[in-house]
């Protein structure tokens, strides 16, 4: 059988963890107490305790760090500059022993960078944190673009948000919430689902929703983009993405007519 590179390579790295320390020490500095499967037991009793005694934010594991992103929750304007900001500190997981497998099998780099950063995203929202995409260039070492690229294709992909400053503060041109909420209500999805599916509160679901139903009302009526930003008030980019939708739904009600 050939020898597995990738695993051979890789593979040691899954034992360098806090509870192969704690074997270790278990079994040199207090001789015999039990085979292996006891030592192994014992160590996750006591793994279970640290666990349930300490937070997992008042430590950080080895291949976590702590970082200083914006608080959640605080609304954006562009008058605001960082250092207005509230922050809030985070642990992030840059290395976690999925990662260290994903090695193993073989998947790709483009593969690894995506789950990376949406990991990275997710877990600081459960945190109470926003990161945003400058963040994770710079945790990254990757540019702002590509950060971004991968963010969008990620959500294009599987219609879910990633959660990062842009869709949860409304900053700069991230439309992706606001084109799936009002993407879900013209497939007539209740407002408490469409919120869970876009990771947004059910009042931010029904705003997204009414933009989108007055960019619709005056599109129908014939109105430029032009005017319709002018009359409601939306970023001319913003009325480009909801018409974008608009006539993403009228084709595809057309094709479901036609069978």
């Amino acid at each position: 059988m050939k020898e597995d590179w990738y695993r051979k390579a890789y593979g040691p790295s899954a034992a360098k963890t806090y509870e192969t320390s704690l074997f270790n020490l278990i079994t040199t500095e207090f001789g015999y107490i039990g085979g292996p499967d006891v030592v192994r037991l014992f160590v996750e009793k006591i793994v279970a305790l640290n666990n349930q005694y300490y937070l997992p934010g008042d430590f950080v594991r080895p291949g976590q760090m702590r970082w200083l992103v914006l608080k959640g929750g605080q609304k954006y304007s562009k008058s605001k500059k960082l250092k207005d900001m509230q922050l809030a500190p985070v642990t992030l997981t840059l290395i976690s022993p999925e990662d260290i497998e994903d090695r193993v099998n073989h998947v790709k780099k483009s593969d690894l960078l995506e789950k990376l950063i949406v990991r990275l995203c997710r877990e600081t929202k459960k945190q109470g944190g926003v990161l945003t995409e400058t963040d994770i260039s710079i945790l990254l070492r990757f540019s702002g673009s590509t950060i971004s690229n991968y963010i969008i294709g990620y959500e294009n992909r599987t219609d879910k948000v990633v959660p990062r400053a842009g869709t949860e503060m409304d900053m700069g041109k991230t439309l992706t919430h606001k084109r799936l909420a009002f993407h879900n209500y013209k497939m007539k999805i209740p407002t408490t689902e469409n919120a869970r599916l876009i990771d947004h509160t059910p009042e931010s679901t029904d705003r997204y929703i009414k933009d989108g139903t007055r960019v619709e009302k005056l599109y129908l009526a014939g109105y430029s983009e032009w005017e319709i930003s002018f009359f409601t008030g939306l970023a001319g980019y913003v009325v480009k993405e909801y018409i974008e939708i608009l006539k993403d739904y009228g084709t595809r009600r057309i094709n479901k007519d036609a069978c």
